[in-house]
């Protein structure tokens, strides 16, 4: 049984990269994250591209995939669309075959979109967003 997958929008500064970068200027990482800031500033993120994934952990989200993007869209000042799991899910799929799915790549504009709470309450991220609406981490 397949449920729907959402997304919700984030900061990039809520969001900590699966890997470094080497962005020394005109290295290959340079020019892919020069190209997509370029993009990201004229036309936003593509909603037919992937969302990136992540689970919350210490009050950020834990990204698996987009480092490229992630720095691309501190660059430009947008949101993310991440596909948001739990960390017991993720950690649980890890070697298995359901770890394809986990990170397999879906455009955005077949996700559904969740909000991001604003309270100020919470000062974690992990604590604003609702993961026990069915459909974000089932399969």
């Amino acid at each position: 049984m397949r449920t729907t997958r959402h997304y919700v929008l984030l900061h990039p500064e809520d969001c900590d990269a699966p890997h470094s970068l080497d962005l020394r200027p005109g290295g290959r990482d340079d020019k892919k994250v020069t190209y997509l800031t370029e993009a990201f500033a004229q036309n936003g993120f593509d909603e037919n591209h992937s969302a990136l994934v992540g689970y919350p952990l210490g009050g950020r989200i834990q990204l698996l995939s987009g480092t490229h993007r992630l720095e691309a869209a501190k660059r430009a000042g947008i949101r993310l669309p991440v596909t948001i799991f739990l960390r017991s899910y993720v950690e649980a799929a890890w070697g298995t075959e359901r770890w394809a799915d986990l990170i397999q790549d879906v455009p955005v504009k077949e996700l559904q979109h969740w909000d991001v709470g604003e309270n100020t309450d919470f000062p974690g991220l992990d604590e604003r967003i609702d993961l026990t609406q069915e459909g974000t981490y089932s399969k």
